[in-house]
This record gives structure tokens, C-alpha cells and sequence, in this order.
């Protein structure tokens, strides 16, 4: 690329941009469904998956410094402002000037449009490789942002699925999010339900819809990462008591608890729909 040095004499320098591909798609027709904002990109911002960080790619998902107003690097368990998404970078930005001093940008940020889940970016990391994925899949569809993989945002935990299960033990996935499950367990000693691999943004409805004689189960994969009965970090929860089982369940969320990932399991009891005082009893395994 042609530049001109410090004296005016043209000469060949180092390429500018290091990447250059689509991050929208629908094609030409779909060029006017994409919303931008005129913002101020932080000389601080960097992106941590390119060489150098201080060029920043087209796809990075962005949230705002609330002390300076400005854009860095989406960070979801973040305390700083970062952690709630403001928008998308639609080209190349460089971070620093020639001197190589960080230098504020002001340049459009998405914040609405049809995009390539391939294409973005979660603090430098491919999207769908992140353990955010699901929780930012979760505010761009919000933000009225359609994904390709996913146009009907049921990753995100919208499009309201159901399923009846009658297996006796179920394994949910990641791709399940947003789903209520209804459990018909009939006749096993103990009937459990494993959660999925923690990430945040993932919600499901658990609900018991039988009464039978077997234990009623829901097991963290990992374990000590359930919020549960005056304990922060349980394994799993069981209901117990016997022809009182229907409507046992409850919304469960994974979510971050400072920096850390929990799930969260609002109950809901036979008798009174939320809290702990229905007809049943539960217990907790730490």
C-alpha cells in the first residue's frame, strides 16, 4: 500500500488490514436492516485472538467503559461496564497511531443487524467457541440482531419449545435453551435429570407432570455450582415425597455469581407454584 512518509516521499509500506471478511448476511436487500451508532472506540480496546491485539477485527462484540463512555472488548463478568453489550465492530480499527500510543477511534458500532455467527468475535475467540456464546446470543437477539445459524433466535432461548420426556433419565443440551421439559418418570428408584455443561445465558422450565413412586432428580454436571436451599454450591436437588409429585420442578438459569458460574433453580411446589412450602419434600446434595 501506497503512503506518504514524514517528508512527503511516497513509498510502499506494511499492509493496513489483516482481515477482510462479511459479517452480515441476507445479502444486498438485507444491507438496510442494519442499524448503526456513532461511538468512541477506546485506545485501551484490544483483541486478544489477533497479532497484534491492538488491530481489531471486523465481528468483535463491544460494551461501554460507564466511567469514560467509551467501547473496549465485551466482558461479560466484567464490573466496569463492559459486561452489558453495546454493539459490534463493522471494519478494522487500529487500537494505537504509528507511534504506537493508544488512540481513540470514533467510528459507527452495529448495535441491530442480520449477522454471521462465524464472523464474530467474543474477546478475540471465535463466537461459537466461547463460554459466553449463549448468554450474547441471548442480548443480540434482544437487541432484534439475527443470526444465521439460529434466525429464530431458539439457541437464544426464545421460539418457547416444549418437549415431553418419559425416558427415565435425561441428559439437556446446550443446543435445548429456552426449552420446557415436561418429565412423565414412572417407575424407577430415582429418576435424574444432568444439566448440560455451565454456561451462561442457558434457561430451561423443568416440570414434573406425573406423581410416581421414584426420587425426582436435577444433577449439575459439574457439581458444587447449584444455588439450592440456603446453599450456594450444591450438586443436585432430589424431591421425595411419594404421589406428590406434579408440579415439582422449577425455571432454572445459569448465570454469573461474580465471577463465577452458577445455576439458579427458582422452585416451584404442587401446592403453592413458587417457594417451599408446598406438599413435597426436597432435598440438596453438597
Amino acid at each position: 500500500m501506497t503512503r506518504f512518509g514524514g517528508w512527503g516521499i511516497p513509498g510502499t509500506g506494511a499492509l493496513d488490514i489483516t482481515t477482510e471478511y462479511e459479517i452480515l448476511w441476507g445479502g444486498d436487500r438485507a444491507k438496510g436492516l442494519v442499524l448503526e451508532q456513532s461511538v468512541v472506540y477506546s485506545g485501551a480496546m484490544r483483541d486478544a485472538g489477533n497479532t497484534p491485539t491492538t488491530v481489531i477485527r471486523a465481528g468483535l462484540l463491544m460494551g461501554k467503559v460507564t466511567a469514560s463512555g467509551e467501547l473496549e472488548e465485551w466482558d461479560a463478568d466484567a464490573s466496569d461496564g463492559t459486561q452489558e453489550l453495546w454493539g459490534i465492530v463493522p471494519y478494522e480499527l487500529r487500537a494505537q497511531d504509528f507511534d504506537a500510543n493508544n488512540a481513540d477511534r470514533v467510528a459507527p458500532a452495529i448495535v441491530r443487524a442480520p449477522l454471521k455467527a462465524t464472523s464474530l468475535l467474543i474477546q478475540g475467540t471465535a463466537f461459537r467457541t466461547h463460554v459466553d456464546e449463549f448468554l450474547a446470543r441471548r442480548k443480540l437477539y434482544a437487541a432484534g440482531c439475527v443470526l444465521d445459524d439460529d434466525p429464530f433466535g431458539y439457541q437464544a432461548g426464545a421460539g418457547y419449545r416444549m418437549q415431553t420426556i418419559t425416558a427415565e433419565d435425561h441428559t439437556i443440551t446446550e443446543a435445548e435453551n429456552g426449552t420446557t421439559f415436561f418429565y412423565e418418570f414412572a417407575g424407577a428408584a430415582a429418576s435424574a435429570i444432568t444439566l448440560p455443561t455451565i454456561h451462561p445465558g442457558l434457561e430451561y422450565f423443568l416440570i414434573r407432570s406425573v406423581n410416581s413412586a421414584e426420587d425426582f432428580v436435577i444433577a449439575s454436571a459439574e457439581g458444587d455450582n447449584l444455588i439450592i436451599g440456603n446453599d450456594m454450591s450444591a450438586d443436585s436437588v432430589t424431591w421425595t415425597t411419594t404421589g406428590q409429585m406434579i408440579g415439582a420442578g422449577g425455571r432454572l438459569r445459569s448465570l454469573y455469581a461474580g465471577t463465577t458460574l452458577k445455576w439458579h433453580l427458582d422452585l416451584w411446589t404442587p401446592a403453592f407454584g413458587t417457594g417451599l412450602t408446598g406438599g413435597f419434600a426436597y432435598a440438596t446434595a453438597t
